[in-house]
């Protein structure tokens, strides 16, 4: 599939592979899934892979810290190999959930300001406060907006998608076309 999303100029795909909720599954199933896609990371990296031929650069999307050391190192990798690839993109998303991606980028938001206020207060410009704007009897723009946001989710390598095509439920991805499909049904 990927090879006719590429050959029509398709310049960002991204599949959605291994949800974090998927660790609640039996070890036994978890352990294979993980040596299957330790196994395809490994082929996406080979010199005569598709991506390669097809200039793809690849970047995993998720709390990768939850994956087993082995498929982390493959997909950091696959990161590496891949970064000069700059005629499409492939991300792949790996203990991944939207919820965790919201979460993440608010982390990463806070992070920032903080570092931003502490950078103020060494100089002394921050009077020895060190606050968020934005409450409820400030009446300045709020430090954080959706545009902090955008900028720190894992998805912040693509522009937003035109299409998803998937066969679960998902917070993001708008203002996309959506379109559900049964997940037995090979409609495409």
């Amino acid at each position: 599939m990927l090879k006719y999303c590429y050959e029509l100029g398709v310049k960002y795909v991204t599949i959605y592979a291994f949800n974090i909720d998927n660790f609640r599954r039996r070890p036994e199933e978890v352990q294979s899934t993980m040596r299957l896609i330790l196994e395809k990371i490994e082929d996406l990296i080979e010199e005569e892979s598709m991506v390669n031929h097809y200039g793809v650069r690849i970047y995993f999307l998720g709390s990768l810290k939850l994956l087993s050391k082995p498929v982390r190192l493959a997909a950091e990798r696959a990161v590496v190999a891949t970064s000069r690839n700059s005629k499409a993109v492939l991300s792949i998303c790996l203990a991944y959930t939207s919820s965790d991606e919201i979460l993440h980028a608010v982390q990463e938001c806070c992070e920032e300001k903080w570092d931003e206020g502490s950078a103020l207060e060494s100089k002394g410009a921050g009077n020895g406060l060190l606050f968020l704007k934005g409450n409820k009897n400030d009446k300045s723009k709020p430090s954080i907006v959706v545009k902090d946001l955008e900028k720190n989710i894992y998805a912040a390598v693509a522009p937003d998608p035109d299409i998803i095509i998937q066969t679960s439920e998902i917070w993001g991805g708008l203002p996309g076309q959506q379109v559900f499909t049964d997940p037995l049904k090979e409609t495409f």
